[in-house]
C-alpha cells in the first residue's frame, strides 16, 4: 500500500483532470469572454478605436448590453438569457473528480475539505498508517507532509449512554444487588484489567425515584423483586486507592456509570413523565469520567460489567439472572446517546502562557471581539485570587464558533487554569498551568450524539491548536515549553488539522475602523448618535420601530441611520444590536466626543467666522477638518507666536493622534499651497486621548512627524 501521507496528500481529491476553478463561474466567464471579443472587434489592430457616428455608437452600445450570447462549455448548448444559463449550471456532462480513498464523485460545487473530514476510507487509511508506523514500518521513516501536532490530553467527559433491549442487563444487576450484603461489606469490589492497566471496580446502588410498572402491563412479566426500582452505580478507578472518592480527590483517571432502567411511558414516583423520547426498553447510563479517551467509555462500561458478572458466579446461586454484558457492547450504543461535556488540554511551563490570559490576550479578545453585545452568548471569567492566571476563561456560543475556526459548529470554552490549591503543588510539574478547550452543552441548541465523536474530537483539537497558535505558543511537541504530567505526554502525531493565522487582530482592526468612522462628526447626524446611545442602554433586544420611537424619529429616518452606521450594528429581521462587545466598549468611549462635536453653540459659530476670515471659506478641506476635530484655536499662544490648536476630539491612542495631525496638515497644505512640513512653523497641538492622557506636540514634534513635501500619501499616512 502506498504512503497516504506523501507529497500528493493535499491533492487527494484532484486525481481527475481539473475542469474548473472553484473561484471561477464558468457561465459568467463565457459571457465576459463574448463581451471582450465584441469590444476587440470594434477596435483597430493597433488598439486605437474606430471613429463612428455618435448615433450609431449609442445604438451599438444599447445592443451590446441587451443581447445575451453564451453557451455551456461542456455540452455547448446555447442560452437565451441569464436565467437560462443559471438553470443549466448543473450540467450532466460537466467532468468530475473522484476521491482516491472512497471513490465518491465530486464536482466543483462540493466542499472537498468537508469531504476529507468525513471520508471513512480516508480515516481507515490514517489509522493503518499510524499502526504501521508504531510497529516500526516504513511509515515511521518516510515521514509525512502533515505536521506532527502536539497531542492534547482528554480531560473531563460526561454523556448519557443509552441501550435499547437491555433490561436484561438491569435485572442482572438487580440480582447482584440481592446477592451482596451491602450493610456488612459496603460496596462490592472487583478487579479489572483495561488498556494495559489495573483498575478497581466498585458496585453500589441508590434510590432513583422511578415508579415500578403495573403488573398487568406488558412490563409486568419482569419479576422486579423490589419495592422500588434502584439506580445502580459502577465506579472504576486505579488500584492503590481505597475508594473512588480518594481517587477523585487526587484527580486521578477514573469513571463513574449511573445505571437506570427505561421503558415506554416511564414515570417518577410523583407521577411525572420521565424523558424517553425513543421509547427505549433498556437502560440509561449517566457517564462521568476523566483522562480516558472519549470513545473508551463505550468499551470500559461493558468491561466493568463483565467482571461484575464474574463476581455473580462466585456466589454459586442455583438460579439467577446473569448480567447481560453483550446487550451493552460498544456496537449496541443507541443512536440517542448524547454527549454533555468534553475537554482537551495541554500543560504549559509556568511563566510562558501570559499571552493567553493577559488583559489584552487571546482569551479576552475571543470573547470581546466575537461576542455580540446581545446576540448569542459570550462570557469572560478572570480570577487571579490564588495566583496569576489562576482561572481565566472565554466562552462563545455556537453562532460564533465558525468565526474562530471556519467550519466549526460547537460552542466552546477556552481556558487557562491552575490546580485548585497551587501552593500545595509548588515545585512539582503540577504547578504549571493547563490550557484547554471544552464543549459547552448548555449553549448548544441541538444534541451532540455519540456518532458525532469524530466532529467533537476534531473541533476541540483544532480549537486548542489555534488557541496555542494565536498566543505565540508552539503547536508541535516542544519539551522546552510543554510540561508532562501523569496523563499528558509531550508527544505529537501527524494529522489533518486546520490551524490558521490569528484572525483577531484583523477583526479588531476592522471594528476599530468602524468605531473611528462613527466618531467623525462629519459622517454623523444627531439621529445616528442618539440611535447608538439607545443601543448601549436599551437593556435587551430592540426592533428598528421601537428604536425610532424611543429616539423620537420616523422609522425611515432610523433605517437611513442604520444604513450609515454600517457594520457597527448587526441587523436582522425585527432586531438591531451593536456588532460586538469590543465595538460597544469603543463606542462608549467615543460617544461623548461625537455628541459634543455635533453641538453647534454660538461660540462655535463665532469661531467659524474667525476661521473663515483667517483661513478662507469654511467649505474648504482645512476648515472642515478644523470643524470636525479642533475645539479651540488660540492665536499666537504657542512658542514663537505660533497658533495653538486644542483638539476637541479624543483619539484612541498616540498613533491615532498622529494620524489625525498628518491629515490636518495635508488639508492645510492643500489650501495654502505650502509644504506639509511648514505646518510646524505655524502651529502647536494639544490633544487629550480617550484614556485621559494629555499629549502635547510642539514645533519639534510636528517637524519630525510631518514630511517636507506635501503629498496625499503623506497626509493620510
Amino acid at each position: 500500500m502506498s504512503d497516504p501521507f506523501g507529497d500528493e496528500f493535499l491533492d487527494a481529491l484532484e486525481d481527475a483532470d481539473p475542469v474548473t476553478d472553484d473561484d471561477e463561474d464558468s457561465v459568467s466567464s463565457e459571457i465576459e469572454q463574448s463581451e471582450a471579443d465584441q469590444l476587440r472587434s470594434e477596435a483597430r489592430s493597433d488598439g486605437s478605436e474606430i471613429e463612428t457616428d455618435p448615433v450609431e455608437a449609442d445604438r451599438d452600445h444599447d445592443e451590446h448590453y441587451t443581447r445575451f450570447d453564451a453557451s455551456c462549455p461542456w455540452c455547448r448548448v446555447g442560452f437565451e438569457d441569464v436565467a437560462d444559463a443559471k438553470a443549466h449550471d448543473d450540467c450532466p456532462k460537466e467532468p468530475i473528480s473522484v476521491c482516491r480513498y472512497c471513490g465518491e464523485e465530486l464536482t466543483r460545487r462540493d466542499d472537498r475539505e468537508s469531504h476529507i473530514y468525513s471520508c471513512e476510507a480516508y480515516k481507515r487509511e490514517v489509522r493503518n498508517h499510524r499502526a504501521h508506523a508504531m510497529r516500526g514500518g516504513d511509515g515511521a521513516k518516510t515521514g509525512s507532509s502533515i505536521r506532527p501536532f502536539i497531542e492534547g490530553q482528554p480531560h473531563e467527559f460526561s454523556a448519557y449512554l443509552k441501550y435499547d433491549d437491555a433490561l436484561s442487563t438491569y435485572f442482572g444487576l438487580v440480582t447482584l444487588y440481592k446477592m451482596h450484603d451491602f450493610e456488612e461489606y459496603g460496596r462490592l469490589r472487583a478487579g479489572l484489567e483495561f488498556g494495559g492497566s489495573e483498575w478497581n471496580v466498585e458496585f453500589g446502588y441508590k434510590p432513583c425515584g422511578i415508579r415500578a410498572p403495573e403488573e398487568d402491563t406488558d412490563l409486568g412479566r419482569w419479576d422486579w423483586r423490589l419495592d422500588d426500582p434502584l439506580e445502580f452505580s459502577v465506579y472504576v478507578y486505579p488500584t492503590g486507592y481505597e475508594s473512588y472518592e480518594d481517587a477523585k480527590q487526587e484527580n486521578r483517571k477514573r469513571a463513574y456509570f449511573g445505571i437506570s432502567p427505561r421503558w415506554p411511558d416511564i414515570e417518577s414516583e410523583s407521577g411525572e413523565t420521565i424523558s424517553n423520547p425513543y421509547d427505549l426498553l433498556g437502560i440509561d447510563v449517566d457517564v462521568k469520567g476523566s483522562y480516558f479517551e472519549f470513545e473508551e467509555y463505550g468499551d470500559l462500561f461493558p468491561a466493568a460489567l463483565d467482571v461484575l458478572r464474574d463476581r455473580q458466579r462466585e456466589f454459586d446461586w442455583n438460579s439467577y439472572t446473569s448480567i447481560d454484558v453483550e446487550a451493552c457492547d460498544s456496537e449496541q450504543i443507541h443512536e440517542s446517546t448524547n454527549i454533555i461535556d468534553a475537554e482537551y488540554y495541554v500543560r504549559v511551563k509556568k511563566g510562558e502562557s501570559g499571552r493567553v490570559y493577559a488583559f489584552d490576550g487571546t482569551l479576552h479578545r475571543i470573547a470581546t471581539l466575537l461576542g455580540r453585545e446581545r446576540r448569542g452568548y459570550a462570557k469572560t471569567v478572570r480570577d487571579d485570587r490564588e495566583c496569576e492566571g489562576y482561572y481565566h476563561t472565554a466562552t462563545i456560543g455556537a453562532m460564533r464558533a465558525a468565526e474562530v475556526v471556519g467550519g466549526h459548529q460547537l460552542p466552546k470554552e477556552f481556558k487557562h487554569y491552575h490546580m485548585r490549591n497551587p501552593d500545595a503543588v509548588e515545585g512539582t510539574n503540577l504547578e504549571n498551568p493547563k490550557i484547554g478547550v471544552s464543549f459547552q452543552h448548555g449553549l448548544y441548541d441541538e444534541t451532540l450524539r455519540w456518532d458525532d465523536l469524530d466532529r467533537l474530537d476534531r473541533e476541540l483539537d483544532e480549537g486548542l491548536l489555534n488557541l496555542l497558535q494565536w498566543s505565540d505558543l508552539p503547536v508541535t511537541p516542544d519539551h522546552q515549553l510543554f510540561v508532562a504530567d501523569d496523563y499528558f505526554e509531550v508527544t505529537g502525531s501527524r494529522r489533518f488539522r486546520k490551524v490558521i493565522d490569528d484572525p483577531l487582530p484583523r477583526i479588531e482592526q476592522e471594528q476599530d475602523e468602524e468605531i473611528r468612522r462613527f466618531a467623525v462628526a462629519g459622517n454623523l447626524t444627531e439621529t445616528d448618535v442618539d440611535l447608538v446611545d439607545e443601543l448601549l442602554t436599551d437593556g435587551g433586544e430592540i426592533s428598528p420601530a421601537e428604536l425610532a420611537e424611543r429616539i423620537g424619529c420616523h422609522i425611515s429616518t432610523a433605517y437611513k441611520s442604520l444604513k450609515r452606521l454600517g457594520s457597527l450594528v448587526y441587523r436582522e429581521y425585527g432586531h438591531v444590536e451593536l456588532a460586538s462587545k469590543h465595538i460597544a466598549k469603543g463606542v462608549v468611549k467615543r460617544l461623548g466626543s461625537a455628541r459634543s462635536a455635533l453641538e453647534n453653540t454660538l461660540e462655535e459659530a463665532a469661531d467659524k467666522i474667525v476661521r473663515a476670515e483667517t483661513y478662507g471659506d469654511e467649505s474648504n478641506p482645512w476648515s472642515r477638518w478644523l470643524d470636525h476635530y479642533v475645539d479651540e484655536i488660540e492665536e499666537n499662544a504657542g512658542s514663537a507666536d505660533r497658533d495653538h490648536l486644542e483638539f476637541g476630539w479624543k483619539p484612541s491612542d498616540r498613533r491615532d493622534a498622529k494620524r489625525l495631525i498628518r491629515a490636518g496638515a495635508g488639508k492645510w497644505a492643500q489650501v495654502t499651497g505650502s509644504d506639509m512640513g511648514e505646518f510646524a512653523r505655524e502651529f502647536e497641538v494639544s490633544i487629550e486621548l480617550v484614556e485621559g492622557d494629555r499629549v502635547e506636540f510642539d514645533w519639534r514634534d510636528l517637524k519630525e512627524l510631518l514630511p517636507r513635501t506635501y503629498s496625499l500619501t503623506a497626509a493620510y499616512g
